[in-house]
């Protein structure tokens, strides 16, 4: 395999989780150029991973006319194979377009995209597999397992450029930040008094997209927030330096299990066995569930004890 592209245009997690996927072919194929395909809202993010050679960006609001001019920069090259994972009409389109003799789907693809493609992976034997488990299956169609292989890396800027104070610091990482209030725990701020009274040593480090006011916290030598001031990279480099991260089911989560990194995220109406932190059953990775399938019944004490383990 020389040339291979890899169609995920979205949504974050899944982004994340193709490029667990896509750093096992590179694990199986360090001398192949590969491509991806994604949606322009998430190409900061995969634009800065190593193990993606070029960028191939769909702007979902070009209309029409940007889609045909997606598709023709599909066709500019040849490939050895080409992965459509996502599974849709739109993406079946693409690897319509794709030139290329191997164009694999999957055998739940959706809106009939399935008849674009002649390599039709088998699905994981359960009923709801994670999803990294699902993508691992079009490994085999490349002709090797469907095992994850190492950790997705990150080309991103040094803490010291944009936050001096965590130079020398493998902070603990809080997101308290997820897409929709009913994924959202609501005690982290509880959870930050816990650790900065409890563990002396450690630093806290909140971070999100969206600024969260901590003015109760500021001042405290060992608290630090970053919320509504990072860019997308240097989100991903506060993730890398991190001792723990502790994140709601979001994507920044599944960066940190992409990155190998301690987790524990915090789950309500989202079932851990298809978007837990993956692997589902890696020590360092602890996915917590409410039985209620409430936020809020997920408490400080669980939450701390899982975080003390993982120190």
């Amino acid at each position: 395999m020389k040339k291979i592209l890899v169609i995920r245009p979205s949504s974050l997690g899944n982004v994340l989780h193709a490029l667990m996927l896509t750093q096992t072919i590179r694990d199986h194929f360090p001398e192949a150029e590969i491509d991806f395909l994604v949606r322009d809202r998430f190409a900061a993010i995969v634009e800065h991973c190593e193990t993606i050679d070029n960028l191939i960006i769909f702007n979902r609001k070009g209309g029409p006319l940007g889609f045909w001019k997606l598709l023709k920069d599909i066709r500019k090259k040849e490939y050895d194979a080409v992965l459509d994972v996502q599974a849709q009409f739109r993406t079946g389109l693409m690897i319509a377009a794709a030139k290329s003799k191997l164009k694999i789907g999957r055998a739940d693809a959706r809106e009939g995209s399935g008849i674009f493609c002649n390599k039709i992976i088998d699905l994981p034997p359960i009923k709801e597999p994670h999803q990294v488990d699902l993508f691992l299956q079009f490994l085999p169609a490349l002709g090797k397992p469907a095992s994850l292989g190492t950790a997705v890396d990150f080309n991103t800027p040094t803490l010291d450029s944009f936050e001096p104070q965590l130079a020398n610091c493998a902070p603990i990482l809080l997101l308290p930040h997820s897409r929709g209030k009913e994924k959202e725990w609501p005690y982290f701020r509880e959870l930050t008094y816990r650790i900065l009274e409890d563990l002396p040593d450690e630093t806290v480090v909140w971070d999100s997209h969206i600024p969260i006011p901590s003015e109760d916290l500021e001042g405290h030598e060992r608290f630090i927030n970053t919320t509504g001031k990072t860019s997308i990279p240097q989100m991903i480099s506060l993730v890398r330096a991190a001792a723990v991260v502790v994140a709601n089911d979001t994507g920044p989560m599944h960066i940190a299990a992409a990155l190998a990194k301690p987790t524990i995220a915090l789950f309500g109406p989202t079932k851990i066995e298809t978007y837990g932190a993956y692997p589902l059953d890696e020590p360092r990775n602890c996915n917590i569930q409410a039985e209620s399938r409430l936020m809020e019944d997920i408490s400080v004490e669980e939450v701390f004890e899982a975080l003390r383990q993982r120190l």
